[in-house]
């Protein structure tokens, strides 16, 4: 059950989030803001990190700080090249996210257990924060039929392969996963482009990043919660609240294709 319901909440928030940055950047910012707060609901949990409330705090606040930015940042006039200078607002945002990190560690003090490894899952959970906005960037641009092909494409990709990870042959191998999924993905991305309005010249933009986000959601079966724990396992990332680390870790990958949609904006013609 645990892997069915991550499988069906990352399915979900890929088509929500999907259809949100459709409608336009305000829309896109309140359901990217709620990737966010359950990814940094569960992200300490995930990563077995003490202080997980000051964690997680933080996480939302990287995560509102990059919303914002990319809700608020003067529009881009230079077509949809442009896009990519709403990468300079964004890459503020994690170095400030990286600052953050090692900031709530000096305030844990000195002699606290596992500094290195929470300064790094925090870093972690923050770039994936910053990712997550990235929606909202491409949100402003939705109004090209490439890029709102690009969008549903990306979306119906991510939700199919969460659900692939449960047929019993596949569900719990990560590499059985990435031999179905990817290769699936570059078959299926061409077609599906071209009935969602996708002309000719831009889908090996959108296969390229069906391929990405594959790659994406078969890396995060790799590493999601186990049924059966292993003794070298990390207790607290792996029966200590299981669901709310899964979910984090569900949507990790939901959050993180915003960003390989955001640079693929600048490709399409």
């Amino acid at each position: 059950m645990m892997r069915l319901s991550m499988a069906l909440s990352a399915a979900v928030a890929a088509l929500v989030l999907g259809g949100a940055t459709l409608l336009g950047p305000v829309p896109a910012a309140v359901a990217a803001m709620a990737v966010i707060l359950v990814i940094a609901w569960g992200w300490p949990r995930q990563m077995g990190a003490p202080a997980r409330l000051s964690l997680s705090v933080t996480l939302a606040a990287v995560g509102l700080v990059a919303v914002l930015l990319m809700l608020l940042w003067p529009p881009i006039e230079d077509g949809r090249s442009g896009a990519w200078t709403l990468f300079e607002p964004l890459a503020v945002a994690l170095a400030w996210s990286t600052m953050a990190s090692f900031v709530v560690q000096l305030v844990r003090g000195t002699g606290r257990p596992l500094r290195l490894e929470s300064t790094v899952a925090t870093m972690g959970g923050g770039l994936i924060a910053v990712m997550t906005a990235c929606w909202v960037a491409v949100s402003r641009w939705t109004d090209a039929p490439a890029v709102a092909g690009l969008v549903l494409t990306l979306a119906i990709a991510v939700a199919a392969f969460s659900l692939i990870g449960l047929i019993p042959g596949v569900q719990g191998r990560p590499g059985v996963l990435a031999l179905v999924v990817v290769p699936l993905g570059a078959l299926l991305a061409w077609p599906v482009s071209a009935l969602l309005g996708v002309g000719p010249q831009d889908r090996a933009a959108v296969v390229a990043a069906v391929v990405a986000v594959a790659t994406l959601v078969s890396l995060t079966a790799a590493t999601a919660p186990s049924a059966r724990p292993r003794p070298e396992d990390r207790p607290v990332g792996t029966t200590l609240r299981p669901r709310r680390a899964g979910y984090a870790l569900a949507l990790a990958p939901v959050g993180a294709a915003g960003v390989v949609a955001h640079v693929m904006v600048g490709f399409l013609a």
